[in-house]
């Protein structure tokens, strides 16, 4: 049976997990899936629509942030019972991925692969794969073998059913009888019925008038409200921010664990040849006996004698191993080259030659440093000769973007003005050369698409690398472009300034801007990975103050890092006077308008960044504040568990909280958070507006004492709430920044989808 593994996305400074995926005809398996793995999937036309189990080396939002995405992707594309696999506390974040994600007929199941657990492998009919464990101390191994022996508790139980509310269970009936295929027909008209819902509450009328829509959620909202005031009556001490606990809407608490996970992949075994002389020799004609020998089967012969399948078919062959390594730092070293689990590639002796000659190739995931010890360099050139080494390092991998269409749009209008579009920033040259790590022909860096086939032979394949252009070399073709459509055009003397200025679009006499506003969409995409887009995403810099973010897709924090610049600023940024770091240091406020998936997924990943690079700081350390709904806020908390993003240093004010009509009385603490947050940021007014997209979504207007307001829409269809909030105080907008999902030919969808399309907007 043929398979291969393939590189979606190396470890580099702008992505920290290695993406790889195992290939067999009928199914696949990834390893690790951070955020940005599917959209880039869909860049280098890869499927991953058979995927069958995710493996992830760490349960933290670097090797798992763009799971959730891909699993509402699957779903809605029909997969069935996708086999998550991964460490401790895994059960615990797609339990609280609940609070944005409802496919009960998906059927996925949870595996956590625990180092007390000898029976964590996992098997199918295509791979074992078996986890190895590591830690970055001994202590640290001794507080998660503690917490593991807690994992069949009632807490742990809880998580399961409400993974199991959201997901549904592992197994699907079967429909082949009558009477289960009445119950699967019932199904479906029920999920019809619930899509119909979801499309707006027209029923039939595709033309109903966005009033009553609007009408009808503000309904359910104060219903939701009213149902929890009651609770608050029946229990005075539940509100504030930690009432939701006291409500019921958190989880059981948790916390994270440092365990990285390598994993060992035995692919199947490959059945001996069949030696036709053999068979004609014992009387066999040519014919399905000859299948029948070659699947294991006895037969008889036409002669009355009994042939077996040794006496014409060769001895099998062990399935070939691949070994795929996370060590996401140097702490890590010394227990991963020490876990026995190894041991078997790395000693002589008879009893491990056919354990070594079935290994063919290892992937080496390493953080920073990790490639340069001299320990892990060591390690590595045990392994037996013949092996392949694929390294995956921030310093031996070039930080390229892959992202190539996005980049050549990004391109085209930079070459018409060059200091409002910022070309994101890459390098085509790695930090180190791959020789620091390790020199030989069998030693390769790891590279996007690259593909490594094991059975029925080894052998590279590099032609599915795509060529990744560098953001001048785009810059240079589009202005060419530029320039020959406007000669085409010109009857005189070309003057137009696109078209004469440098070829080099950071040698311009403009120098930062000093505006002390600074507002930059940076995903303007919809739900769906696009080509050409990220998902929604805006950032506000205002100058002396500090920095917001205006929803906070998948992948926010990658275009942060190209957009702004990291490790060190991009020179092609003429607006923002910050670097990456400069920026998230200053972020004082994060909004999330609502809460669909596109709009708050890279949120976890960009509170961790901002929490580990402000810790360090003097004090007092620096509070971030987060104004979105309360179910976002719930899913902060739950997934704070899994991961340190500095909880004790989040305010949260409720988005409900902050409205400008029908506004309930805020408590005190909600007082306290809004007046220093608008202290911090300079502000007069945060007013926010329920608007008509789902329950629960709003929109946000604030005003600055400089004199400046903003309106933000959020997702929406044109709703008078919106032009209240925007009028407001009798004075215009400086900016609006509404949505238009939709073109004017698709009407009918923006309706339907509750969306605006350009004109409207």
């Amino acid at each position: 049976m043929k398979w291969h593994i393939q590189i979606l996305s190396p470890n580099t400074h702008n992505t920290r997990s290695t993406s790889v995926l195992v290939f067999f005809p009928t199914t696949r398996y990834l390893f690790n899936c951070g955020e940005g793995t599917q959209r880039l999937s869909f860049e280098n036309n890869v499927r991953v629509s058979k995927v069958s189990a995710v493996f992830l080396s760490r349960v933290d939002w670097e090797s798992m942030g763009g799971l959730p995405g891909m699993l509402l992707t699957l779903a809605d594309s029909g997969m069935k019972g996708i086999s998550v696999n991964g460490g401790r506390n895994l059960t615990h974040a797609l339990a609280a991925a609940r609070h944005f994600i409802l496919r009960s007929d998906m059927g996925l199941s949870v595996n956590e692969m625990l180092d007390t657990d000898a029976s964590a492998d996992f098997r199918d009919s295509n791979v074992h794969v078996v986890p190895v464990h590591a830690y970055p101390s001994s202590s640290a191994a001794a507080d998660e073998e503690q917490a593991c022996n807690s994992c069949e508790s009632d807490s742990h139980n809880i998580r399961r059913q409400l993974v199991t509310r959201a997901f549904g269970h592992s197994k699907q009936p079967d429909i082949s009888g009558p009477k289960s295929r009445l119950v699967a027909k019932k199904n479906k008209q029920q999920q019809q019925q619930q899509q119909m819902k979801k499309k707006g509450y027209y029923g039939n009328d595709d033309k109903c008038s966005g009033s009553a829509v609007e009408e009808h959620l503000q309904n359910l909202q104060k219903a939701e409200e009213e149902a929890l005031e009651k609770k608050r009556a029946h229990s005075p001490e539940a509100s504030g921010r930690n009432g939701m606990g006291k409500l019921g809407m958190l989880l059981p608490q948790t916390t994270p664990s440092s365990a990285s996970l390598s994993f060992i992949i035995e692919g199947p075994v490959v059945a001996g040849k069949f030696d036709l002389n053999a068979a004609v020799a014992l009387g066999l004609p040519p014919g399905p006996l000859y299948s029948r020998l070659k699947s294991g089967e006895s037969v008889v012969g036409p002669n009355g004698n009994t042939i077996h399948p040794s006496q014409c078919v060769g001895p099998p062959t062990p399935g070939s191993i691949v070994i795929i390594i996370d060590c996401p730092s140097v702490n890590y070293i010394e227990s991963l080259i020490a876990n026995p689990k190894f041991t078997p590639f790395l000693e002589e002796g008879a009893e491990n030659k056919s354990r070594q000659s079935q290994l063919a190739i290892i992937v080496h995931g390493l953080g920073s440093g990790v490639s340069q010890d001299k320990r892990y360099q060591g390690w590595a050139r045990r392994f037996p000769a013949h092996v392949h080494h694929v390294v995956s390092s921030p310093e031996l991998v070039p930080d390229t973007n892959p992202f190539q269409r996005h980049l050549r749009v990004q391109a085209a209008i930079a070459a018409v003005d060059n200091n409002t579009f910022v070309l994101p920033q890459s390098s085509s040259a790695s930090d180190l050369p791959l020789s620091s790590f390790m020199t030989g022909k069998n030693v390769h860096v790891a590279e996007h698409n690259a593909i490594y086939e094991i059975v029925p032979k080894f052998r590279i394949d590099l032609s599915t690398i795509p060529q990744l252009l560098s953001p001048e070399a785009m810059y240079k073709t589009a202005k060419a472009s530029l320039r020959s459509s406007i000669q085409g055009r010109a009857r005189g003397p070309i003057t137009d300034t696109a078209a004469s200025q440098d070829d080099d679009a950071s040698s311009d006499t403009h120098t930062v801007s000093d505006t002390d506003l600074i507002l930059c969409p940076i995903g303007t995409g919809s739900s769906v990975p696009s080509l050409y887009r990220n998902v929604s995403a805006n950032i506000i810099s205002i100058k002396g103050y500090g920095g917001i973010v205006l929803d906070c897709g998948e992948s926010t924090v990658s275009l942060l890092k190209r957009f702004l610049g990291y490790p060190h600023r991009n020179i092609y940024n003429k607006k923002v006077d910050l670097d990456y770091v400069g920026f998230v240091v200053s972020l004082k406020m994060l909004y999330i308008s609502h809460m669909h998936a596109d709009h708050h997924l890279g949120a976890v990943l960009l509170l961790r960044e901002w929490s580990q690079l402000t810790k360090s700081l003097p004090s007092p350390l620096p509070r971030l504040t987060i104004v979105a709904p309360w179910r976002f806020w719930a899913w902060i908390q739950d997934i704070s568990g899994v991961q340190d993003i500095g909880l004790d240093r989040l305010d949260f004010v409720g988005c409900q909280e902050l409205r400008i009509l029908d506004t309930p009385q805020a408590d005190p603490e909600t007082l306290k958070a809004t007046n220093v947050l608008k202290a911090k940021l300079g502000l007069t007014e945060i007013s926010t507006c329920f608007v008509v997209h789902c329950p629960w979504a709003y929109g946000l207007s604030i005003t600055h004492k400089n004199g400046w307001r903003v309106v933000y829409s959020g997702d929406t269809r044109p709703c008078t709430n919106l032009v209240t909030l925007g009028r407001a105080g009798n004075k215009p907008p400086t900016v609006l920044l509404h949505e238009a999902t939709h073109s004017d030919d698709l009407i009918k969808d923006a309706i339907a989808k509750r969306h605006t399309t350009v004109s409207e907007a």
